[in-house]
């Protein structure tokens, strides 16, 4: 579903993704593996668009269920992948994904079931970059490369992981998902200094209405 003007929510298997639209499309995110069909069909059947329309995909971090259809939507569309340089190595399968034994041992059978293939990325990313119309925010914790993206002129913030909302209130990760407690509370406070309208979520909907108030009552839990 179109969320606001121009961004699309596309509630892909454990993770969502979202379509920027303009000229050409940018995905953020791929989901799990067996996601590439939704997210083709989306393209088609509601935008009216052609898959090679897809011009960039930008990965928020280097987890599974994040990159999990990387490799198939990267062979059908052509697109450039852009990661920050902190998950490159996990994204190209030079690293072993890092976390939790039960986070491990998924990889291990998502690997498996799934014929997931690595994807040496386009585009390094790094804090403060521009990428499109979106600034590049370094946000480390979750993962040692976890970024936000935000546009300062519709005041958008693609956080990832990071954050999620429910019961109306922001959430973190979780404490098993964060390895780096103190680097992911710095991350957030950068957050702050932002003047931001909507939050896209990786694993929930977003927030479309006093979206820095939430995260502002957010932070004082940290």
């Amino acid at each position: 579903m179109e969320v606001i003007s121009g961004i699309h929510e596309i509630d892909t298997t454990a993770a969502r993704s979202y379509l920027v639209v303009g000229d050409e499309l940018t995905l953020i995110d791929t989901g799990l593996a067996g996601n590439t069909g939704k997210i083709i069909n989306y393209v088609k059947n509601e935008l009216k668009r052609d898959p090679t329309d897809i011009k960039l995909i930008i990965i928020t971090h280097h987890h599974f269920d994040h990159i999990g259809s990387l490799d198939k939507l990267k062979k059908l569309t052509e697109a450039k992948v852009a990661v920050h340089k902190d998950d490159v190595d996990y994204v190209s399968g030079r690293k072993s994904q890092i976390g939790p034994a039960f986070f491990k041992f998924m990889v291990k059978v998502f690997k498996i079931v799934s014929h997931y293939q690595p994807v040496e990325p386009d585009i390094i990313m790094e804090d403060g970059d521009k990428i499109g119309e979106y600034q590049v925010i370094h946000t480390p914790g979750h993962t040692k490369g976890s970024i936000c993206l935000y546009n300062p002129q519709n005041k958008t913030l693609f956080v990832g992981d990071n954050l999620k909302y429910v019961n109306g209130k922001l959430e973190g990760p979780g404490a098993r998902l964060l390895p780096e407690p103190e680097k992911y509370k710095e991350s957030m406070e950068k957050l702050a200094r932002l003047d931001i309208e909507v939050i896209f979520c990786g694993h929930s909907k977003p927030i479309t209405s006093h979206a820095s108030q939430k995260l502002g009552e957010y932070l004082k839990t940290l």
